[in-house]
């Protein structure tokens, strides 16, 4: 005989309340939930462009980060140095590229100066003489422009002077952003999982796998993206750089390379500009058949990396539908400029990946599970890691000793 159970009494509410339909209740309960959700996520937003001057140097440097770790790790394997000499040579090595790409190219345009000044003047003539005979724009119109052009610059005198202090001001805030992303990018070679493994254990105990695992997925999508923006971007320079020496301007080769690859780390707009710049330069150095070339290369390299390079590259790993791509950067220059549209994209790829794992659908399971950090967690919670076993260093003996544990205890590779 079954037990009899009283009815379940639902809590009693206010009559107002219960006169107002279910649905209109649930959509007020979403909708409070939704704003304090936007407030906190505008007020960090406002915060972090309030220390942008900090925060670029830090991303920029976690981006180098991302690049140079595989070649920190072949050098920490392959070879005598230990982990914080592997980032010294490895930040050296960049620097030296950089320092010497950039040295090449000024050399180029010095010593080419004289020839550039006249083919310039004479493309330009070219270019208004085009314009004049095509659109019977008579000279008298465009005289008038250019004197409206000089009376404006002279009234805004003060203005170019303003501007003109402010650009020492922002060249000061180079220097000091330049100084802390070398010194932040060192530390993320060297010990940047130290540091990661610190933030980790300051969460809930039950939180710290998960918080990890997710994160993981996010740097692999983060990685994948930068080693094929970087790939992308080379390929871009690269045949386009080929287009100018065959149309005979290889002493542009270098700085256009230069120029090209560094637009191109800003997706759909950089790719857009770098080539224009390109088609431009030659028309007013060369010909418009020229240029007209220079067109049919720029749209080859494109097409080829497209359709060919970003999706073998990327694969799956960061799956990004092109109107989130498109979206992505206009609203990260709309909030922050050029910063916004270079950064907005890797910081979607790295979300995406991260939420995608929290929500139980794993974008890279082949990744499985850090056991080594499973167990360093699990210490942490136990209160069995000392000072010594969180030392870094790779001669640390305590540190080899636990991580010998962990490995026989795990089977994993800490």
């Amino acid at each position: 005989m079954s037990k009899l159970r009283p009815s379940e009494r639902r809590p009693a509410i206010a009559q107002e309340v219960a006169e107002i339909p279910i649905g209109i209740r649930r959509l007020s309960a979403w909708s409070w939930r939704l704003l304090v959700i936007v407030a906190a996520g505008a007020l960090l937003m406002w915060g972090l462009i309030q220390v942008s001057g900090l925060m670029i140097p830090v991303l920029i440097a976690i981006l180098l980060a991302v690049m140079l770790t595989p070649v920190v790790k072949a050098l920490t394997r392959y070879t005598f140095l230990g982990r914080g000499a592997a980032s010294g040579v490895a930040l050296l090595g960049l620097l030296l590229v950089i320092a010497g790409m950039f040295t090449l190219a000024g050399r180029q345009l010095i010593a080419q100066w004289g020839s550039i000044q006249t083919q310039a003047i004479a493309g330009f003539q070219a270019v208004m003489n085009w314009v004049t005979t095509t659109f019977n724009i008579g000279n008298s119109t465009i005289e008038a422009a250019i004197d409206e052009g000089l009376a404006q610059l002279q009234q805004n005198a003060d203005q170019l002077v303003n501007s003109a202090l402010s650009t020492a001001a922002v060249l000061g805030n180079l220097a000091t952003g330049i100084i802390v992303t070398l010194f932040t990018l060192f530390f993320l070679l060297s010990s940047g999982s130290t540091v990661w493994r610190w933030v980790v254990g300051l969460l809930p105990p039950e939180a710290r796998v998960p918080t990890h695992e997710a994160v993981r997925r996010g740097w692999k999508a983060l990685s994948a993206y930068v080693r094929t923006q970087i790939l992308v971007a080379a390929v871009d320079a690269t045949g386009i750089a080929i287009g100018m020496l065959g149309l005979g301007l290889g002493s542009y080769a270098v700085p256009i390379w230069l120029l090209v690859f560094m637009f191109s780390f800003i997706p759909l707009v950089g790719a857009v500009i770098s080539g224009a710049i390109a088609v431009l330069l030659v028309l007013v150095l060369n010909s418009w058949v020229g240029a007209l070339i220079m067109l049919a290369v720029v749209l080859a390299v494109q097409q080829l990396e497209g359709n060919v390079l970003q999706p073998f590259l990327m694969g799956k790993a960061v799956e990004l539908h092109p109107l989130a791509v498109f979206l992505g950067v206009a609203g990260g220059a709309m909030v922050a400029g050029i910063p916004g549209a270079l950064f907005a994209i890797p910081l979607i790829a790295f979300v995406n990946a991260t939420l995608l794992h929290v929500v139980g659908r794993d974008p890279s399971p082949e990744l499985g599970v850090d056991k080594a950090a499973a167990a360093h967690f699990e210490a942490l919670r136990r209160g069995r890691v000392t000072a010594a076993e969180q030392d870094p260093r790779p001669e640390n003996p305590v540190r080899r000793a636990t991580q010998a544990v962990v490995q026989k205890a795990t089977g994993s590779d800490a």
